[in-house]
């Protein structure tokens, strides 16, 4: 045949293959110039055979274009399977060179090689992807044909789910491995477990150690927190519904770490962390939904702490934060009464022997008021001493006859202690004077069945969005706007300049977080309970 086909091609001077421009004509067109028809029947037949054979040809150039994608992913896979030993064997390289070089720049300039090749493997591996156009099904035909055609459709989906299957368990493991050695340590804390009371209280010393997540973060050693009237009431599942839809994680349901505030030592600080170092002595203090301060560490943002005062010890500081800011908005924010006007105004503080009580005696004596507080008799020496005016007791006598021998006041403060109709209150009551109550107000929220609870969660999530948008501060969510950094600053400067004075009934271990919770409710408690972890 070969023979033949020379011998065409000597007598036939040219044969031209071309594709027809008729849309009927699917074949090749062969053409042949000077054609004798005296040839003989050998030649033609050889001529016929060579075309035969150029048109297999073609059939076959075609089919190479076909795979040529294909043929373009096998070799990237072979290639980066070959990158990977490559490496291999390199990094082998550098260990022996490391174990054997003791030069320092030596191992420099090995580093530093190194480096460059990994920096050309990627940009070749780069290049090579946006430049490789993957056919799932030519893959899969490879696949097969590598196989000599024993691997199915269904071995193959099997494959594919399990290497899928085998990369999540191998994250999920992976995540919580890590989760659980960043908590292998165990300290102390005072927790709710279950909304039925004080009972369902207890301290534990198998709590996670808490540990810095984001950049603007202080991890805080505690020392002392306060116990306050809004814990026996987060007993009871107060601003639950809050806690689920403004926390994050572990933090939105049972249990729930007690506590409102505290004061400690600075012992971690995240990255942006530029006002406070570790050693630094603080304070700080959170709203009901937060998590609580009561345990050996926490981890608060810089925002909610401020460095404490030194007159005082760590106890007698913890019963200023929680406190003193809701003694501060309620003066400050909703009263008639400010730091300029206070002069000669009548102010009438009902349970100034409650810890938010203590504080306000003082802070609006020493504005210029003149302050009448209700108090228990045991309370008096007390009030007296912090600057009262005038102690109307809270014992057997008639409350209102007391209250008729006095002026009207400009302003009334209702700070809890013992129990009183507010309407006896407000009749003493100036026109255009302001009534403030500093008690936990009650939350329609926590009564809500599942309907209309789903409805107040959307509200709840929209009205979030927007403050996120706006650039909001989200501890600024119901009495979260109470509790600011810069009141605790300005109350901690009149600490400091001596100007006002910590007021602790009695100091608790957290063993005995029951008997706290339950003094705290002693309308004959003055000041402040506190825990101390020290």
């Amino acid at each position: 045949m070969h023979s033949a086909a020379k011998q065409c091609a000597c007598n036939t001077p040219r044969v031209r293959v071309e594709h027809a421009r008729d849309r009927d004509a699917i074949a090749p067109r062969i053409e042949a110039f000077d054609y004798q028809p005296s040839a003989s029947r050998p030649i033609i037949d050889a001529c016929q055979r060579a075309n035969t054979g150029l048109a297999r040809e073609i059939r076959r150039t075609a089919t190479n274009c076909e795979l040529a994608p294909k043929i373009q992913t096998s070799l990237l896979a072979q290639q980066g399977q070959q990158w990977i030993i490559t490496l291999l064997t390199q990094a082998r390289q550098v260990f022996y060179k490391l174990h054997e070089n003791q030069n320092i720049q030596n191992v420099k300039d090995i580093v530093q090689h190194i480096l460059i090749w990994i920096e050309n493997a990627w940009e070749q591996l780069q290049f090579q992807y946006y430049n490789a156009h993957i056919n799932v099904r030519g893959l899969y035909r490879q696949i097969k044909s590598l196989y000599n055609n024993e691997v199915s459709k269904r071995e193959l989906a099997f494959c594919l789910a399990g290497l899928i299957a085998g990369t999540l368990i191998g994250y999920y493991i992976g995540i919580n491995w890590g989760h659980v050695s960043h908590h292998m340590h165990h300290i102390k804390a005072v927790i709710c477990h279950h909304y039925i009371g004080i009972e369902g209280v207890s301290m534990i010393d198998d709590a996670e150690m808490p540990i810095i997540e984001r950049s603007n973060e202080l991890l805080v050693q505690v020392k002392a927190a306060s116990v306050n009237v809004v814990d026996t009431k987060i007993c009871y599942g107060y601003s639950k519904i809050y806690r689920r839809l403004l926390n994050s994680d572990k933090h939105k349901e049972l249990p729930v770490t007690l506590g409102r505030d505290c004061t400690g030592i600075v012992i971690g600080i995240g990255q942006n962390v530029i006002n406070f170092d570790i050693g630094d002595e603080v304070l700080l203090a959170v709203p009901s939904w937060a998590p609580g301060t009561m345990a050996e560490y926490i981890v608060v943002t810089e925002t909610q702490v401020v460095k404490r005062p030194k007159l005082f010890t760590f106890e007698a500081s913890a019963s200023l934060p929680y406190s003193g800011c809701l003694a501060w908005d309620a003066l400050v924010n909703r009263s008639v009464i400010q730091e300029g006007n206070a002069k000669g105004k009548r102010v009438l503080i009902y349970g100034g022997n409650t810890p938010v009580g203590c504080i306000l005696t003082q802070l609006v004596k020493l504005w210029g008021g003149y302050v009448v507080t209700m108090s228990r008799p045991n309370a008096i020496p007390v009030s007296k001493a912090l600057g009262a005016d005038d102690v109307i007791p809270l014992d057997d006598s008639d409350v209102e006859k007391e209250l008729q021998l006095h002026d009207k006041f400009d302003s009334i403060f209702y700070t809890g202690g013992q129990p009183i109709n507010e309407r006896i209150l407000k009749q003493h009551l100036m026109p255009h004077g302001s009534y403030v109550s500093t008690v936990p107000e009650q939350l329609t929220s926590d009564s809500l069945g599942f309907i209309f609870g789903s409805i107040f969660a959307g509200c709840v999530r929209i009205k979030l969005l927007v403050q996120y948008v706006l650039g909001f501060n989200m501890h600024q969510w119901k009495e979260g706007s109470k509790i600011n950094a810069t009141y605790l600053q300005a109350l901690c400067d009149l600490v400091d300049a001596d100007q006002l004075q910590m007021v602790v009934d009695r100091v608790y271990g957290p063993y005995n977080i029951e008997q706290a919770l339950y003094h705290i409710l002693d309308p004959n408690a003055i000041g402040s309970t506190i825990i101390t972890f020290q």
